[in-house]
């Protein structure tokens, strides 16, 4: 066990902050004395010398004469990009200057605990400086800065963790909590075990957590290590959410587990926010980690945060303020309960609490893409981790969004990635479909045994995940049972990486079954073929639909720049709503994941939006991957900007509408990023980009289309919807413009839709989920009867079109 850290207080500020002036002027009265001066400012002290210097010119410290400072003692702890410091006056200011060029690295206030925090510093030797404000007044002395560069291997061998509640220490000496829950029945000496290690910023070493996680993997064998990142629970440190320093933490955790003799090899498991950090982890590249499987992640901050451009009010905000909300001092209520009945650790482990910086002022003083953002965002790093990888998500996700497929194509150095996709929500990984080659996944990588799911282990699981599926669900039968672990591996090795289900929630209304699923060799599927339709003023007549115009195809199309002129035709026209910013499509999210799930999708008022149909199919679509609805609009009123949604969905014959996927968009951001492609337009989002629309200015706008799969069958039809961002998805909402804004489409404009040919489809497909069976038709595959308005898990279906 390690010591807690001394809850004496700091020296009283009146009596240091004495002692600091008067030993300055015993410094400068014997500077006076002396025919050498000290270093001036810019001027960094020579090599090897104790002379602290003075820091750099800055408007804020005021040189006087250049003197040697007097020395103070203070608590310093250096960790990757920050410094630590206790025991100060909290008059102060502490101050990191860099001793080999004199430059200042970062300055911090002193708290009124006596403690500061400095973050984002270099790899250096830096001089810790107090300041009053307007001049230095004493030095705390060098520390060097760490890098990135990892510990001995065997200091990890000297920390013990066993069942129940401890504390892991990473390299700068920071502890954090973990709880260990061993296989059922088992103790240490019992071991070794495979182990599987949850870390976020949740609650996860909540020791009296009701968590299924804890039930489930126990019982298929697995010990489970669930760890809070620095600055949670009963972690100590500041938290930060995504820092670098959270991925060496993570790696200091891995080789920890990885050293216990209990403990036979490491994985990663988690959901949502504990799934995300297994990227970061895996990025870092702990020697000792065998696998992940990170479950309903993003790929990008911006997607969540600002998709679009826009500020996501909704979950981006809530999200954002509960991790902040629960990383305060004694932010989650177990803590102080530990706290309370005598965790020392625990209570010192809040100090740095108060240096916790404000994520949701943070977001919205930054509401552009920044080489922050993006060194935090998974899309940035993926392509450095090194272990097999296994990753699954909903194109409908209500929480992250539906756009995590971005960084499949970037596993370039995983030596395995299977990804499972589908139509749905957040929680649903823990599906059968999804849930069994998960498994597989655990049992070949980190366990290294043959998969074997026994009628036990099938009703645990299934009694295990019921609570989030308003019922039980039964397991398929894995298609490695009874095979040796060779064998199995080589089957798993040698399947196509990319499973998309599709239709989940057909045969069985809203719940996470597959109606059919199709397994593809990459991810986007290469063999694509875009199909594009032009927006158009004709009316197309159509059961229940109140529409501006059709949707008619057209063969390829080139680029080309918007038409100049004033008078160009205008095909529709509508006004932006404000209120519809706010509204979402969950009239109560927390039964959503169940099978009765109350979506609420309003229809937009005629002059709200403007909407177009195509004709009735004459034969099915398989439509998998982004869209493209490519603009060309103006703003008749002379406003320099716009919010923009647009929505794909289809029509059955009966006249209802079953939403597919939306994209959003800022007019002023509309500049694309340099890989952006036909069916991916994605928006550079920076500050440099921003481009308002000059009045009469004609504007191409390509809204990004988040990913889906559907299939459209003869007959059936498909909407375009272009209207207000809002009342498209379960919990995320826009900070729209506040004021109404008359937007007319342009002729010239089209969607551009990712069509997988029959043949590519009939290559990749298997029958009915049941029966696995190969498929000689598309009708077989697809089967002829659409799904009954509202059974698909996660989209909402309204009667009447």
């Amino acid at each position: 066990m390690y010591p807690a850290f001394s809850d004496q207080e700091p020296a009283r500020p009146s009596a240091r902050r004495l002692v600091l002036l008067l030993a300055l002027v015993m410094a400068t009265l014997g500077a006076a004395c002396s025919s050498t001066a000290g270093p001036t400012f810019d001027q960094a002290p020579p090599a090897g010398s104790d002379d602290p210097g003075t820091i750099p010119r800055r408007p804020s410290l005021t040189a006087t004469t250049a003197v040697p400072l007097p020395r103070i003692s203070l608590a310093l702890e250096a960790a990757f990009g920050q410094l630590s410091i206790r025991d100060a006056d909290p008059d102060f200011t502490i101050v990191a200057r860099d001793v080999v060029t004199g430059k200042e690295l970062a300055r911090d206030r002193v708290e009124p605990n006596g403690t500061a925090l400095l973050r984002t510093l270099p790899k250096a030797t830096i001089e810790v400086l107090v300041s009053d404000g307007t001049a230095a007044v004493a030095s705390a002395g060098t520390i060097v800065i760490p890098g990135q560069e990892a510990p001995p291997q065997d200091s990890y061998d000297e920390a013990e963790v066993g069942a129940g509640y401890n504390y892991i220490k990473t390299r700068d000496g920071t502890l954090l909590s973990a709880y260990v829950t061993l296989p059922a029945g088992n103790t240490e000496s019992d071991g070794p075990f495979p182990t599987l290690v949850e870390y976020s910023g949740y609650e996860p070493s909540n020791p009296d957590a009701v968590d299924p996680a804890r039930l489930i993997l126990p019982l298929l064998g697995y010990a489970l290590v669930q760890v809070n990142v620095r600055g949670t629970g009963c972690s100590g440190g500041s938290f930060d959410a995504f820092a670098e320093i959270e991925r060496l933490d993570g790696y200091d955790v891995i080789e920890t587990v990885a050293a216990q003799e209990w403990s036979s090899g490491v994985g990663m498991w988690g959901i949502s926010y504990p799934g995300i950090m297994q990227l970061h982890v895996a990025a870092a590249q702990p020697p000792s980690l065998a696998a992940i499987a990170p479950l309903s992640v993003i790929a990008n901050v911006d997607d969540v945060l600002y998709p679009g451009g826009l500020f996501n009010n909704g979950f981006g905000q809530s999200w954002t303020q509960r991790v902040t909300g629960n990383a305060g001092s004694e932010g989650q209520r177990w803590s102080s309960e530990r706290i309370d009945a005598g965790d020392a650790i625990c209570a010192a482990n809040q100090t740095f609490r108060i240096h916790n910086p404000d994520l949701v002022t943070a977001a919205l003083n930054e509401p552009f893409s920044t080489n922050l953002s993006r060194s935090r965002s998974p899309e940035s790093f993926v392509d450095q981790i090194e272990v097999p990888t296994f990753i699954a998500g909903a194109w409908q996700d209500e929480q992250t969004g539906g756009g995590f497929p971005a960084i499949l194509d970037n596993f370039t150095a995983a030596p395995v990635l299977r990804a499972s996709l589908y139509n749905g929500l957040h929680i649903d990984p823990l599906g059968p479909d999804t849930l069994v080659p998960l498994l597989e996944f655990y049992d070949l990588f980190v366990a290294r045994r043959a998969p074997s799911l026994t009628p036990l282990v099938n009703l645990v699981v299934s009694a295990g995940t019921a609570s989030f599926f308003g019922q039980p669900l039964e397991l398929p039968e894995s298609r490695l049972t009874g095979l040796s672990y060779d064998d199995a591996l080589a089957i798993y090795q040698n399947a196509p990486p990319i499973t998309v289900l599709y239709e989940v929630g057909a045969e069985a209304p809203n719940l996470p079954l597959a109606r059919f699923q199709a397994s593809y060799g990459q991810w986007p599927i290469p063999q694509l073929e875009p199909l594009r339709l032009t927006l158009s003023d004709t009316p197309m007549a159509s059961p229940g639909a109140s529409l501006d115009g059709s949707l008619l195809p057209q063969g390829d199309v080139q680029e080309a720049d918007p038409p100049a002129q004033a008078d160009a035709r205008i095909i529709a026209t509508f006004h932006t709503d404000p209120a519809e910013g706010a509204m979402t499509t969950a009239a109560n999210p927390s039964i959503i994941w169940g099978p009765n799930p109350g979506w609420d999708w309003p229809l937009a008022r005629d002059d709200r939006a403007a909407r177009f149909v195509s004709a009735p199919l004459e034969k099915a679509l398989v439509l998998t991957g982004n869209a493209s609805a490519d603009l060309l609009v103006r703003l008749p009123d002379g406003e320099p900007d716009a919010d923009l949604e647009v929505t794909l969905s289809s029509l059955d014959l009966d006249g209802n509408e079953t939403y597919l996927q939306s994209g959003w968009l800022r007019l002023s951001r509309r500049a694309l990023r340099s890989d952006a492609t036909e069916l991916n337009p994605q928006i550079s989002n920076t500050a440099s980009d921003i481009r308002p629309v000059a009045r009469s200015e004609t504007v191409r706008a390509r809204v990004a289309i988040l990913p889906f799969a559907a299939v459209i069958r003869p007959g059936e039809q498909l909407i375009l919807t272009i209207d207000t961002p809002g009342a498209s998805k379960p919990e995320w909402a826009f900070a729209v413009d506040p004021d109404p804004v008359t937007v007319a489409v342009l002729a010239g404009s089209s969607v551009a839709l990712p069509v997988v040919p029959e043949s590519t489809f009939m290559a990749a497909s298997s029958a009915a989920r049941v029966t696995g069976s190969p498929v000689e038709s598309l009708t077989d595959a697809i089967g002829a009867d659409s799904p009954r308005c509202g059974s698909l898990r996660g989209q909402p279906c309204r009667s009447g079109g």
